[in-house]
């Protein structure tokens, strides 16, 4: 029993510093930024600072990449809290609040199981989640996602991906063309 025992361990041992080895060559494999994905808009602005025009990126979008480190802290908060509350902590899939959505939606209630990530594995592939072979193109597309970057790479790229309502997408634009700011 004892020998059976020490040898399942090695064998999990294995296979956990197989899987890190993995996920390390994944992130340090050369491939191009998140932002390079994302097609942006065009600003023309006035000596003066004011925004004259923005045109639209190709796929139909206002959309202006801004780096996370312009974006508010408070805003970042008040997204995690709100959309993700283990962000930080999380490989891309939050195993239990799939389980809560599942069973919300089995009594007829609806609620999201989607990560920060798996919301932008949707929007990068433009996935259709409604079913359940779209739900697991999602999670294998956020796990994806998150052994190739950073959790700031994946949090800077939802900021500038999230939609504002018509066609202005991310926090930066939105700030821009309904604020002035």
């Amino acid at each position: 029993m004892r020998a059976s025992l020490k040898r399942a361990l090695r064998i999990a041992t294995a296979t956990t510093l197989a899987l890190c080895a993995i996920v390390v060559a994944l992130r340090l494999w050369p491939h191009a930024p998140l932002a390079a994905r994302i097609p942006v808009s065009t600003a023309v602005h006035a000596a003066g600072g004011e925004l004259l025009r923005l045109t639209l990126a190709r796929d139909e979008q206002y959309r202006l990449w801004t780096s996370l480190e312009d974006v508010s802290p408070e805003y970042l908060q008040a997204l995690r809290l709100h959309e993700d509350r283990s962000f930080r902590w999380h490989p891309g899939v939050d195993p239990q609040a799939l389980v809560r959505a599942t069973l919300a939606t089995a009594r007829g209630s609806r609620q999201g199981g989607s990560t920060l990530t798996m919301q932008l594995a949707r929007r990068l592939h433009g996935l259709d989640t409604r079913s359940v072979g779209g739900k697991l193109q999602q999670i294998v597309a956020a796990l994806w996602l998150e052994a190739r970057y950073s959790k700031h790479d994946i949090l800077e790229a939802y900021v500038n991906l999230v939609p504002f309502g018509r066609n202005i997408e991310g926090v930066g634009t939105a700030s821009l063309v309904l604020f002035g700011k």
